[in-house]
């Protein structure tokens, strides 16, 4: 069964079409591709420590009690548990009226390349 020329064609030129594509930025591909996130205006920044599973977290130093009802959230937007979280990371916090740790938004490396409102 013979391809019928207008279909070898198409496929050849796709191929080299791809081909010749430049190749993606590699700090683009670690990069989560979500859409932008609002993060509150009032939230504070900081840098969290690993949790350590004692209903504390330490944020610049200074230990916060969690909120019994406290979501943390990863850098593509997902709820996360706090245990979750191995390494330091650059986060935006909210304290509740209580002063207990509320919301944590874990921030994309352009988030926490943007400047923040003070």
């Amino acid at each position: 069964m013979d391809i019928p020329a207008a279909l070898l064609y198409t496929i050849l030129s796709s191929i080299a079409e791809s081909a010749l594509e430049p190749a993606p930025d590699p700090q683009l591909i670690n990069e989560p591709t979500t859409m932008a996130r609002m993060l509150p205006a009032k939230a504070k920044r900081g840098v969290l420590l690993p949790p350590r599973g004692d209903g504390y977290v330490i944020i610049d130093d200074q230990q916060w009690r969690l909120a019994p009802t406290a979501q943390f959230r990863s850098r593509q937007n997902l709820i996360v548990m706090p245990m979750q979280i191995q390494n330091a990371v650059d986060v935006v916090y909210l304290p509740n009226a209580a002063g207990a740790i509320h919301r944590v938004w874990m921030l994309t490396s352009s988030e926490a390349s943007a400047p923040r409102p003070r």
